[in-house]
């Protein structure tokens, strides 16, 4: 083991950092869709020449694990010996990288002197990949219902763009022009990455630099594995459900064991639902990026990530599982599926790392989008986001309000201003959900309400809702918080609730409300200072009636003041000296 300079490795693994920073800034800013540049659904990285990771930026964590995959799938099909200087490769292969079809890879490898040294990487999520309903769809039951799957194709060959196979993405998407569009900024990211990693050899000469990896690499794998040995030995167990599979069946199991053994930790989902005929099942390489994404959160967030972090992690999984899909299963819906994986994970954990484990947050895309005819300029349009929610509290902390998924990381929803000049949509309503957060003694994160006005004569809805059947979840005698939904016109006759659905009519002034859930509470609702609860109500994030029932606490609604014999007495009837449930307080006439 070569020794390393440690001022030079610190330049070096932030020189690769600053590099995929600058991949980054670069796709976002040439892109065509707010998809991208608003949503920032895209993650850019660079890696060795087995594939390996040496730096991502900021941007989706789920993409962690399977961002690899594909350029691991580019050099297994491909070899070393035909891939060239100047190529691109594309590939959205849900069975080998784990994503669904919307997500799109595009490779570029970087030589030195006739050697492959590496690999510059951008993914991005595409609004459309072709399939039965624009955008995607929640009720495919196979995998040629979602769209063009790209398997390593060759691009770009030498640096001289392979026109057939634009021709091919071209002629099997909607909106093709800020598809290829997007497509183009993707290559630019690509090329970026390859000159500045390019810069780093000279700089530093290519062994030398290569050694400096590897040693990056050692670092990651050993502060994994001390942050897993100040762990307790042992196994648990922990599970929950997905509503569905979108086509019929449903609940489905969600079921992980997590073994700690000395600088080990394995992740087993044996018994989780088997392979669905609906499109909630996922890659396998999706489900190692969310256990992954968990492990990080567990061991070592802070530090900036690289391969090494994720030597010290087996994950187990069946073949015949929700977690493993096979050809030619469907996997569009595959987000929710390791969302809910993730908080399984830390869950299991949750009684040996209280310290370090919230409760569950609002555990979903929230995925949402509509679509259709721009009346004013006779245009198809297609306006797509995730929506943020409640995230768990955690001991001595309430949790956050309206933060983007887990999977997701920095990716945000895209601004009223946005939406309401380049769609016919107008945003009525974008506000915190009162009472959606967990009830406890910290008090988990809310949603939020969203409101889109149809101003086209007729449009249609996709929607991706989850966690009714297990709302996410407290700890430590917390509450579960309320879960994701859409409401379609809201207070009118036709009023309709929506969990999933696509393209679902919509007409001209139809109000679709979109309300996301909250984070769990953590610790007994009743023992939340009263003066806390009193702040929430004046805030507008409980309601009285919520902080009379819930957290035993009376507040007279003239004054906002605490009544505080009648809490003492509505919480004294509400629990037990065990602290159990004995029964909704009683009814109490604020100041008696």
């Amino acid at each position: 083991m070569k020794r390393i300079d440690p001022v030079i490795m610190e330049v070096v693994r932030h020189g690769f950092i600053a590099l995929a920073d600058e991949m980054r800034i670069n796709l976002m800013r040439s892109s065509y869709n707010p998809i991208i540049y608003e949503v920032l659904d895209f993650s850019v990285g660079v890696f060795d020449a087995k594939g390996d990771m040496i730096a991502q930026s900021a941007g989706l964590p789920i993409f962690l694990g399977d961002l690899g995959a594909a350029v691991k799938t580019v050099i297994q099909d491909v070899g070393t010996r035909d891939i060239q200087p100047g190529d691109i490769y594309l590939i959205n292969d849900t069975y080998t990288t784990g994503v669904h079809l919307n997500d799109m890879t595009a490779i570029a490898p970087v030589f030195h002197d006739g050697r492959l040294v590496g690999f510059a990487v951008s993914r991005a999520h595409w609004l459309d990949v072709g399939g039965k309903s624009p955008g995607g769809a929640a009720d495919t039951t196979d995998i040629f219902q979602e769209g063009l799957r790209l398997r390593s194709v060759r691009l770009v060959e030498a640096g001289e763009m392979n026109r057939s196979v634009l021709q091919i993405i071209r002629d099997n998407v909607r909106w093709p022009e800020a598809q290829i569009g997007d497509l183009r900024a993707q290559i630019a990211a690509c090329r970026t990455g390859e000159t500045r990693f390019l810069e780093l050899v000279e700089r530093f000469g290519e062994e030398a630099l290569l050694d400096v990896v590897a040693a990056i690499f050692r670092q990651g794998e050993e502060a994994g594995r001390r942050a897993i040995r100040a762990m307790p030995d042992g196994t648990w167990c922990a599970e929950a459900r997905l509503d569905g599979d979108g086509v019929g069946s449903g609940p489905l199991v969600v079921k992980a064991a997590v073994t700690i053994s000395g600088d080990e930790m394995t992740v087993d989902l044996t018994g989780s639902a088997g392979q669905t005929l609906g499109p909630v099942n996922c890659g396998l390489s999706a489900t190692v990026a969310a256990c992954r994404t968990a492990l990080k959160c567990l061991t070592n967030p802070m530090s900036p990530v690289n391969e090494g972090d994720f030597v010290p992690l087996k994950v187990v999984v069946p073949r015949d599982s929700i977690f493993n899909v096979r050809p030619p299963g469907a996997a569009f819906l595959d987000g929710p599926t390791v969302i809910l994986l993730i908080d399984v994970v830390l869950k299991a954990l949750a009684s040996d790392l209280a310290d370090a484990v919230p409760a569950a947050h609002y555990g979903d895309m929230a995925g949402f989008m509509i679509y259709g005819t721009d009346g004013a300029s006779g245009r198809q349009f297609i306006h797509q986001e995730p929506e943020g929610g409640g995230w768990g509290a955690w001991a001595g902390h309430d949790g956050e309000n309206v933060l983007i998924f887990i999977a997701d990381g920095d990716t945000r929803n895209v601004p009223v201003e946005v939406i309401e000049s380049k769609y016919p949509l107008r945003v009525e309503r974008y506000q915190l959900r009162e009472d959606s957060g967990g009830p406890g003694k910290w008090r988990g994160g809310l949603g939020h309400y969203r409101d889109y006005r149809v101003l086209s004569d007729e449009a249609f809805m996709t929607a991706i809702m989850e966690r009714s059947v297990c709302p996410p979840w407290g700890l430590a005698g917390g509450s579960a918080a309320a879960h994701d939904l859409v409401v379609v016109n809201p207070g009118r006759p036709d009023e309709t609730i929506v969990m999933k659905a696509t393209a679902y009519r919509l007409r001209h002034g139809d109000v679709c409300s979109v309300r996301t859930g909250g984070g769990g509470g953590y610790g007994n609702p009743f023992e939340r200072d009263p003066a806390a609860v009193r702040d929430d109500v004046v805030r507008g994030l409980v309601t009285l009636e919520a902080a009379r029932l819930d957290y035993g606490v009376v507040i007279d609604p003239a004054t906002f003041l605490v009544d505080e014999a009648a809490t003492r007495f509505s919480r004294n009837q509400g629990r037990g000296k065990d602290g159990s449930v004995a029964g909704e307080p009683p009814a109490i006439v604020p100041g008696v």
